[in-house]
């Protein structure tokens, strides 16, 4: 048997070589020692009188034997972080459940946004793993625990007969997931993958199961040049450490694929031309040429797994000290000068000096004064530091994120659409 469970509650079950693959959900420092749960054999066995003694019900109890193997675990909270770029948005989310229920899946009335408040206000303490407990289900636990809490007559709604196997009360376990991360006493649950049986028993080969993240599941991230990669790459690393997983990078000034002035917008013309099947998300610089390149890219017919994007304005960017020709100014360097520089801790002083006018857009454009210094600055950086104004860096990453998330929901509600039974 294979299991993800989310603290003592089981969330899937697969068998032999039948079971879903959930590595995705989970990076290669999550792989550690879990506990699995197995039945005694033998009930009556006095051996078996330490054990301790899980009754389901007035005729059915078993002794509870719990080995320590190998497997991944990690909290609710990283894992639906990991589910956002697998596409499980909030959006998906609620189309699941309206899909699900529509077809007969959810066992009780409750509407999304209802049931959404149950499992996000409910008390989640009681299914963390715990010695002499057994495994439950989410329909158990709310029958349970949760809604006789709430003191109402919510517990007459929950039908528990007609269950689905990969169904959980309507929602799959990963807009489960997603929807407790919200739950102050979930968040830290632990949601574990115990594939230590499957794999010792020669139905998959254990690398299946320490594997990257799928190809399918990755994004490459095309930038202008050497730098953004080393920054966007290092932020990732140090800001959100739980995804940079699924990043890979190209940089334009190595390894440049094709021919041409080697251009970033030369670039996404090709990839476009050969209809590349990885998930690309391209980041122009917030400058006058970055911009520029930008808006000749997005008027290119993209493809569906590709986001063109550039580096986001800031209202900080609005009233920034300029040098130049006739002196020093406040002026808005947004579109103008913001290269990826400008989005680090640049101290309480920073200058942009204009370099050269652009015709094409009628405005000059500019760099940050001392770059090379402030890029050395960061990248030289092990860990947070509590100084440090992140805050360029967070905007950078939480769109490059949300761009990412959308790619995958597209992919999400295609597979969702095709696994619906049709009429």
């Amino acid at each position: 048997m294979i299991h993800l469970t989310l603290g003592r509650m089981e969330l899937d079950w697969g068998k032999n070589s039948g079971f879903q693959d959930h590595s995705a959900l989970f990076r290669p420092s999550d792989l550690t020692e879990i506990p699995y749960y197995y039945a005694a054999s033998d009930d009556n066995d006095p051996g078996n009188a330490h054990l301790p003694l899980i009754r389901k019900s007035e005729t059915f109890s078993y002794r509870l034997i719990t080995e320590k193997k190998e497997g991944y675990a990690a909290p609710v909270s990283v894992v639906a972080r990991r589910l956002l770029l697998l596409g499980y948005t909030d959006d998906y989310c609620r189309q699941e459940f309206e899909a699900l229920r529509e077809i007969g899946y959810a066992n009780h009335d409750f509407d999304f946004d209802e049931l959404k408040a149950i499992l996000a206000e409910a008390d989640f303490s009681q299914a963390a793993i715990a010695d002499g407990l057994g495994s439950t289900d989410l329909p158990a636990f709310l029958r349970d625990v949760v809604l006789p809490a709430r003191g109402d007559d919510f517990e007459q709604r929950l039908r528990l007969a007609g269950s689905h196997d990969g169904d959980v009360d309507g929602l799959s376990a990963y807009s489960l997931i997603r929807i407790l991360a919200a739950n102050p006493t979930a968040r830290n649950l632990a949601v574990t993958w115990q594939f230590a049986d499957v794999a010792n028993g020669g139905w998959a080969p254990r690398e299946h199961f320490t594997a990257p993240v799928r190809q399918r599941s990755r994004f490459l991230i095309v930038t202008e040049g050497s730098t953004d990669v080393q920054i966007i790459r290092h932020a990732l690393a140090l800001l959100t450490p739980d995804l940079a997983d699924f990043f890979d990078f190209v940089d334009m000034r190595e390894n440049y694929p094709f021919p041409g002035t080697g251009n970033l917008y030369n670039f996404v013309r090709g990839l476009i031309s050969i209809r590349i099947q990885n998930n690309i998300v391209v980041i122009f610089d917030n400058d006058a040429e970055g911009v520029f390149n930008w808006e000749r890219s997005t008027k290119l017919n993209r493809l569906e797994n590709m986001r063109i994007v550039r580096l986001p304005d800031r209202e900080e960017f609005r009233a920034f000290r300029t040098a130049g020709p006739t002196g020093e100014h406040l002026a808005d360097i947004n579109g103008k000068a913001a290269a990826i520089e400008c989005y680090l801790d640049v101290g309480p002083t920073p200058v942009v000096r204009w370099t050269s006018y652009d015709h094409r857009r009628d405005c000059y454009q500019g760099h940050i004064v001392a770059k090379e210094e402030l890029t050395k600055a960061f990248l030289a950086q092990t860990s947070i530091l509590p100084s440090y104004d992140y805050s360029g860096l967070e905007a950078i990453l939480a769109m490059l994120l949300q761009e990412c998330a959308s790619i995958s929901e597209a992919e999400a509600f295609e597979v969702l659409a095709a696994e619906l039974p049709r009429e």
